[in-house]
């Protein structure tokens, strides 16, 4: 393998997984579930390193993320109506084993990924009414254009990986990866109190020129225990109104008790020039989710967007996002930095916006057999 296909491979390889948080209300309102779109753009995932030991370090920051249908101004996100915006960052340290291994023809790796994210939520088009603060779908925001920062450690994420090496420029991949609910919990977190799970694909090109890479994976989620999102943060921060769900539960946070969000598709794709060390093309992302909610407690979407108390903030969604933008990287040796943009071209159910994206990738260990140390001279004695 020449020199700058290994180059390739290996210095941008080392975040390759499902990584962080997604920006959707769409599985469960106010949950960032376990998937952020456009993340692993940039990553030839389709091709696994040589056998070693690799880091990454992601860093995320979606300044202005403008809430789209049942997060909009006019369909939810609180009793009035109002919107909301989200702003989120996130750091997201990873490893990754190449393992050198062979299962069905193909090279096994490993990858652990933790990410830590921090959101801040505000309502949009919100008046405070008779002292009362605006009170909109979590990140709760507090007065008229206050906000409230959320700060998580997030679920890790595991994944394996088995990668095919066709010999002539292009690689293909099979992964599986899971996470439960092992970050942040308390009533009212945007991480998940569920487990999901998440067969991927990729298909990477590699030459000495070009790195060209689809990453698919596709979310499978369990059901919520009520901690996750709007129900348990309004029941949290509210007056408990008394209702009673259709399986004899009471109060806001029971229809988030069984709550099962949609299945969800994310395409990550770029096409990388090289030129010298410095790298440059065209890159974006769909997320789509697949399946409708189910919301938990006995409710149906239907009934929730029926119910006055619940209706105007809590219900249903079917997240899509689909996003342009570019990526610039730079290889200088021992590691690889890259840096990528994206915006929003369509949303529905989503927060539409621009994100901004950084990854350092760098190698730990080389495995390789050194060569024996030169045995010393003979010399005469006298």
């Amino acid at each position: 393998m020449k020199r700058s296909v290994q180059t390739a491979i290996y210095g941008s390889v080392a975040a390759v997984a499902l990584l962080m948080t997604s920006g959707a209300f769409a599985a469960e309102p106010g949950d960032f579930q376990a998937n952020l779109r456009g993340a692993t753009i940039g990553i030839p995932a389709g091709a696994l390193p040589p056998p070693g030991l690799y880091g990454g370090l992601e860093t995320f920051v979606g300044p202005n993320g403008v809430g789209q249908g049942q997060n909009g101004a006019a369909d939810g996100a609180g009793p009035a109506g109002k919107g909301l915006t989200v702003f989120g960052e996130a750091i997201v340290p990873s490893l990754v084993w190449s393992t050198g291994w062979n299962f069905l023809g193909g090279n096994i790796g490993f990858v652990v990924v933790q990410p830590f994210f921090t959101v801040a939520g505000l309502s949009t088009n919100c008046t405070a009414v008779a002292g009362v603060g605006c009170v909109g779908s979590p990140p709760i925001a507090f007065g008229a254009g206050a906000g409230a920062f959320f700060e998580n450690v997030h679920n890790t994420v595991w994944q394996a990986i088995d990668s095919w090496n066709w010999h002539n420029g292009w690689f293909t991949s099979l992964s599986f990866a899971v996470q439960g609910p092992d970050g942040s919990q308390y009533n009212g977190t945007l991480n998940q109190d569920y487990w999901t799970f998440s067969p991927g694909a990729a298909i990477s090109y590699l030459d000495k020129n070009w790195k060209v890479s689809v990453n698919i994976d596709y979310d499978f989620h369990t059901a919520s225990a009520g901690h996750t999102g709007s129900y348990a943060a309004v029941a949290n921060n509210a007056a408990n109104p008394g209702i009673l769900a259709p399986n004899g539960c009471v109060g806001f946070a029971c229809p988030g008790i069984g709550y099962t969000g949609g299945d969800q598709l994310f395409i990550d794709w770029s096409a990388e020039y090289r030129w010298g060390k410095l790298a440059f093309g065209p890159v974006g992302y769909i997320k789509d989710q697949t399946t409708s909610d189910s919301p938990g407690s006995g409710w149906t979407c239907a009934g929730l967007a029926a119910s006055a108390a619940y209706g105007p903030s809590l219900g249903c969604g079917k997240t899509e996002d689909i996003a342009f933008g570019g990526i610039i990287g730079y290889d200088f040796g021992p590691a690889e930095l890259e840096v990528w943009a994206t915006d929003s071209v369509y949303t529905r159910d989503d927060f539409k916006g621009s994100s901004v994206f950084t990854r350092l990738s760098f190698k730990l260990d080389d495995p390789s057999p050194k060569p024996a140390a030169a045995s010393p001279m003979a010399t005469k004695a006298h």
